[in-house]
């Protein structure tokens, strides 16, 4: 009997242990109009060398969809805020992608050139959940 409670403690306690950003989905089902197709954790041997560098965490990337226009958005939840933003700030542009921080996560946005519009709808209901 006190094995079991001494388990059911451990257990608890590890529970416990696990960071609130970790339990938390960063990309809803839904975000305003769009819809989530799949959701993924991005695999460690895909993330970016220099992001890994700077103190990448994890990162996870969902497919959306409003209408016709399917949009991937990817977040990377790096060391800390000011790492999140210097990569904004080291961006280029390319066409077809926005990319936004908010806190320590960086978001990128991929679709094509004509979704923008849809791009920038769901970059604010993004950046929304991401402030919680």
């Amino acid at each position: 009997m006190w094995l079991r409670r001494l388990i059911l403690a451990g257990m608890l306690a590890l529970a416990s242990c696990q960071n609130e950003a970790e339990r938390r989905e960063v990309l809803p089902m839904t975000l305003g109009v769009h819809r989530r197709l799949n959701v993924e954790n991005m695999p460690a041997e895909e993330y970016p060398e220099e992001y890994k560098r700077l103190g990448l965490k994890r990162a996870r990337r969902a497919l959306y969809q409003q209408g016709e226009a399917k949009i991937l958005a990817t977040v990377y939840e790096m060391a800390s805020p000011a790492v999140a933003f210097e990569m904004v700030q080291k961006w280029r542009p390319e066409p077809g992608k926005l990319v936004f921080h908010q806190g320590p996560f960086f978001v990128v946005l991929a679709s094509t050139p004509e979704n923008q519009k849809p791009m920038n709808e769901l970059a604010q209901h993004l950046e929304q959940v991401l402030k919680r």
